[in-house]
């Protein structure tokens, strides 16, 4: 059996598990949303410090950071000509097609399918992505939800910098990948450190971190459970063109750009499974009236599936290139 076969078994099973407990009313709503807060607060800061601590902090990083921030950008000027073209709902739309969703998805399924070894080449991928999220995109989503949920309404745009530094500052997310980074800087490649190879702590991070998968899944199982592919007609549209557009900028970066910054071939494959993820499930909190919150729920309910059906693509593909050891 190949070996993403076999990290594939526990995904399903857990996501199937999780819309069976939503279902049986095991898991209610504010249980998935204890697990969110769980994961985003303790295990995925152990993951994410783990991977930056493990990156190289130079020249390249910045570039491949720079080129993944300008590309979100770009794909959320895709988003409002498709909305436009196609009639779907907008400001969502544009929101959609803006940012990945790696914290909660990204690094669980990039850890199952390759390895934890090489996670910190998904978290390169990741860097530029994060901050473009944490700024750029939550900024429209506080205008949009300041101007009654209307890009470009009364008092839409009236969002103080201080607000946004704030999120910045509280996110346990943020505060471990800037404390990776830091390590990073002082320790490279984690040498000698604590939560390095043999270090004390390393046991540790690998335990807290290793509820990110299990947990992640059963909430993404969860939020599937009354899913219905009936009158889900702009969502099928949307997810299309998200994904159409989303890889092959993502293909152009990652086979074009993350080579000539002299980046392995597993930093490709990792720079290519971000841009095929999901939106970011902050957005339904900022979008949750009525026909808003069902065409959200839709399309993060059928891009969540597909994600995972590319990433098992990506670890078949890789698995026969020999892409997924680490340089």
């Amino acid at each position: 059996m190949p070996s993403f076969v076999a990290e594939l078994v526990p995904v399903f099973f857990l996501i199937v598990l999780g819309a069976a407990l939503g279902k049986a009313g095991f898991l209610s709503a504010e249980g998935a949303g204890t697990l969110k807060k769980l994961v985003a607060s303790v295990a995925l800061p152990a993951v994410l410090f783990g991977a930056f601590s493990r990156v190289r902090p130079d020249g390249a990083l910045l570039a491949i950071s720079l080129a993944v921030f300008a590309a979100c950008a770009l794909l959320g000027l895709a988003g409002a000509l498709a909305a436009r073209a196609f009639r779907l709902p907008r400001p969502s739309t544009v929101f959609l097609f803006q940012g990945f969703e790696a914290g909660m998805l990204g690094y669980t399924l990039f850890a199952a399918f390759f390895g934890r070894s090489v996670v910190s080449a998904f978290a390169t991928a990741d860097l530029g992505q994060v901050v473009y999220v944490f700024t750029v995109l939550m900024a429209q989503l506080l205008a949009s939800e300041a101007g009654g949920g209307k890009v470009g309404g009364p008092v839409a745009g009236r969002v103080r910098p201080g607000r946004l530094l704030a999120r910045l500052a509280s996110s346990p997310a943020i505060l471990a990948i800037a404390a990776g980074l830091l390590a990073s800087s002082l320790l490279p490649d984690a040498r000698g450190a604590p939560w390095g190879e043999g270090g004390f702590l390393l046991p540790l991070l690998d335990v807290v971190g290793s509820l990110t998968t299990p947990l992640v899944c059963l909430v993404v199982g969860y939020g599937l459970k009354d899913f219905r592919p009936r009158g889900a007609g702009n969502a099928i549209v949307m997810v299309v063109l998200r994904l159409a557009a989303a890889s092959a900028v993502g293909a152009f970066l990652a086979f074009v750009l993350v080579p000539a910054l002299g980046y392995a071939r597993i930093n490709s494959i990792a720079l290519l499974a971000l841009f095929v993820l999901p939106p970011p499930f902050i957005i339904p909190v900022f979008r949750s009236k009525g026909d808003d919150a069902a065409y959200l729920s839709a399309v993060l309910s059928i891009h969540t599936l597909i994600s995972i059906a590319a990433f098992v693509i990506l670890a078949a593909v890789a698995g026969a290139a020999g892409a997924a050891r680490a340089p």
